[in-house]
């Protein structure tokens, strides 16, 4: 919804957008390890098996819908087929990067951080498995320092503004590492979840104060990395259900259902727009051709309603496949048994 408001409103001020975005990379990386690691084995036959149930689930919960659009954008003569080929190889972000421009076109303009995300999927999966255990949280570590060296290389060379210094995935490592990391040391943050709540509303206050500064060394390098520690607190205490009130609206199901839809409703956003632009009557089209919160008002909720209808008719009746394609604990003598029993947050909140 931040990035909604982001894209249809436009403020000039403040993109929070940018912090949301930053705040899925860190939950794509805390949910994947966590499976990784409950998951993976000393054994190269189970990791097969393991390897082939994430890479199967992954395709079958993001592949269809996104695939199913950009058919049809082709196929309305609204996407030629060369970008066909490479957002359908989910190299969004290689594109905008190599020709330093967000419009490739501009409706699939937020693809850049699905495909980030893929990438991330195809390769972390395999690195985990290779790496020895005592080897992974070094090698998340140096992904961060990577993440700084990058952002800071960038702007040194004058490039701070450039598309590339947002898209390539050198720009998104901190965020994946860190959720990473998160995800390998939560079994022993327990202690330290409740301490890191009483410190969030001043931590978020105080990378908010710095973020509205505006452009800067310290703005656009350093801060990136900065906001993770108030939306990783975030995260694992939501995990530990230690968000109170707050953690309670969170289980309300209308937000649980937000978040059930959530793919179709970023993917979905921008297409949606525009054919509210090729398609609006008269009458209708001064007030949803521009960013404004009229567009916001108006555009949104129709998103909100597409993304539902693709959720109910198409994407949920998918994922009656995924028991094709269990997840297995290995135990002791290369068997395979049924998991152990889930932390309150996994009943509360299943992970898609």
């Amino acid at each position: 919804m931040c990035v909604l408001f982001d894209h249809y409103v436009d403020l000039s001020t403040f993109r929070i957008g940018t912090v949301s975005v930053r705040f899925f990379l860190i939950l794509s990386g805390f949910l994947i390890t966590r499976t990784l690691i409950r998951y993976a084995s000393p054994c190269w036959a189970d990791n097969k098996l393991l390897l082939k149930s994430f890479y199967g689930r992954r395709a079958l919960r993001i592949w269809p819908l996104h695939y199913v659009l950009l058919t049809i954008l082709l196929l309305v003569g609204l996407l030629p087929l060369p970008y066909f080929l490479v957002h359908g190889a989910f190299l969004t972000n290689i594109l905008q990067a190599w020709r330093n421009d967000w419009n490739q076109p501009w409706f699939f303009s937020a693809l850049w951080t699905i495909s980030v995300q893929e990438q991330f999927y195809l390769f972390w999966p395999l690195l985990f498995i290779a790496l020895r255990a005592s080897m992974r949280s070094a090698f998340l570590v140096g992904m961060i320092a990577v993440a700084l060296l990058f952002r800071t290389g960038m702007w040194a060379a004058g490039m701070g503004n450039d598309v590339a210094f947002f898209t390539l995935p050198f720009a998104s490592f901190d965020a994946l590492a860190a959720g990473s990391l998160l995800a390998m040391a939560q079994g022993r943050l327990t202690a330290f979840v409740d301490r890191g709540v009483l410190a969030l509303p001043l931590l978020l206050v105080l990378c908010l104060a710095v973020e509205l500064m505006g452009g800067g060394f310290f703005p656009q390098t350093i801060l990136p990395t900065l906001w993770l520690i108030p939306l990783g607190i975030l995260t694992l205490a939501a995990f530990y259900d230690r968000l109170g009130a707050f953690g309670r609206l969170l289980d309300q199901r209308p937000l649980i259902f937000l978040g059930r839809i959530s793919l179709g409703v970023y993917l979905l956003h921008l297409p949606v727009w525009l054919a509210f632009m090729k398609c609006s009557p008269a009458w209708l089209l001064p007030l949803v051709a521009k960013s404004s919160l009229t567009t916001f008002a108006i555009v949104a909720p129709t998103t909100l309603l597409a993304a539902t209808a693709s959720w109910l008719l198409f994407e949920k009746p998918l994922q009656r496949f995924r028991k094709n394609l269990p997840y297995r604990s290995a135990v002791a003598g290369g068997r395979s048994a049924a998991p152990g029993p889930l932390p309150h947050a996994d009943i509360a909140r299943p992970m898609a």
